[in-house]
């Protein structure tokens, strides 16, 4: 007799360049508001681009001595703030269950405020006294704990993590999302690579010419069905599974084939027993380069039947490793309001095929089933399926 457990969303909390909070987030992604704009953090007169994703709240953004909270610690903060009134819980209930409760996280450079201080000399010790370790400590979690650093699919599989340790019945319930602030540190690095957009991010535009980068991030309860049911918790939609994988194709650069891609929802979707020509929606990584998104229109029209597809990141930017949390959230908030978000700054699509459909207007439309996808330096890809809550 199997016993996996099925697994839901209890709660939501987000933030990014285009709201504060889910309400912001959602309204604003919907009626097709961006919040790209000239960033106020740092200097760019060395950088290809101004234009960033920044969110609209003062935050610190370089630490000056141990005793401050870095930018992440106060997006951190914030979202549990968020998530707890979401889900009806308090720090004092997760501590009540002890193990059962899990953490899984995900940052790509959430201690560079330290590092940077550190270099710069306003501060005497750098990561090894950084407060970032004590996030789950701050919910009273007991359990497992998880940070997942595989670059911008860090987001997907943090939550990958969570289905896995309550549908084995390990946790009843996981704290998961991920959280990335801007920083000089990527900023440069991308500018490097030549593959920063100079203006608002086009993602599947033909004349597309790269990523615009942006900060902050969505926190999520992964819960079991059984455990949300005895709490009559508010149920967003259920999770069915994931999928993993590298293509071990470039440092940087994704296979153009889209194999990689492809591979990765199909393992997602084995998973959750879900035919392909079910996904109503992809919620894709759409980072807005030549070749992601050339690779991964051609895995979803390998894959799949006709289905909506949208980027997020032409309102918010590229989240890095909070990306796929980001992203997550607004494919669950699309499955639960019936529809999928525009597809801002396209005017001149890449496809010509009918089975991708790219809308630049708001679609009003029943999701049954969505994938949302998140692909990474380093060949990481990930994909996770999720569906409409049934009986």
């Amino acid at each position: 007799m199997s016993t996996e457990k099925r697994v839901v969303v209890t709660g939501i909390s987000v933030m990014a360049a285009n709201g504060n909070n889910i309400d912001e987030f959602n309204e604003n992604a919907v009626r097709g508001i961006g919040g790209i704009k000239k960033t106020t953090l740092f200097p760019t007169d060395k950088i290809r681009t101004d234009y960033f994703g920044q969110v609209n709240k003062t935050y610190i953004y370089e630490v000056q001595s141990l005793k401050d909270k870095s930018r992440l610690e106060c997006m951190y903060e914030d979202l549990i703030l968020q998530l707890l009134e979401d889900t009806s819980i308090t720090p004092e209930i997760i501590g009540e269950l002890n193990e059962k409760v899990g953490f899984s996280f995900a940052t790509s450079v959430g201690v560079n405020d330290y590092v940077s201080g550190h270099v710069k000399g306003s501060i005497e010790k750098s990561i090894s006294k950084s407060n970032i370790y004590k996030l789950p400590k701050k919910l009273k979690i007991k359990g497992p704990v998880f940070v997942n650093t595989s670059a911008c699919a860090a987001g997907t599989t943090a939550i990958g993590t969570a289905y896995s340790l309550v549908n084995s019945g390990i946790c009843d319930m996981v704290i998961s999302g991920g959280i990335d602030p801007l920083t000089e540190f990527s900023s440069y690095g991308f500018h490097s690579l030549q593959n920063l957009s100079s203006t608002p991010c086009r993602p599947f535009d033909k004349d597309r010419d790269g990523i615009t980068l942006g900060e902050g991030g969505a926190l999520f309860v992964i819960e079991s069905y059984e455990s949300a049911q005895k709490r009559n918790a508010k149920i967003y939609c259920e999770v069915l599974g994931y999928g993993l994988g590298n293509d071990a194709y470039h440092a940087t650069s994704p296979d153009p084939s889209g194999d990689g891609a492809y591979r990765v929802m199909t393992q997602a979707l084995k998973q959750a027993d879900v035919l392909p020509a079910k996904i109503d929606y992809i919620n894709t990584h759409g980072t807005g380069t030549e070749i992601n998104d050339s690779m991964e229109i051609k895995a979803i029209e390998r894959l799949t039947g006709k289905c909506h597809v949208n980027s997020i990141k032409s309102q918010v930017g590229h989240c890095l490793a909070a990306a796929g949390a980001v992203e997550f959230a607004a494919t669950v908030l699309s499955i639960n309001n019936s529809y999928v978000y525009p597809n801002i700054n396209l005017s001149n699509p890449i496809n010509s095929l009918e089975e991708v459909e790219l809308p630049s207007e708001l679609v009003y439309k029943n999701i049954h089933y969505a994938l949302s996808n998140s692909f990474a330096f380093a060949g990481n890809a990930a994909s996770i399926v999720v569906g409409g809550i049934s009986e």
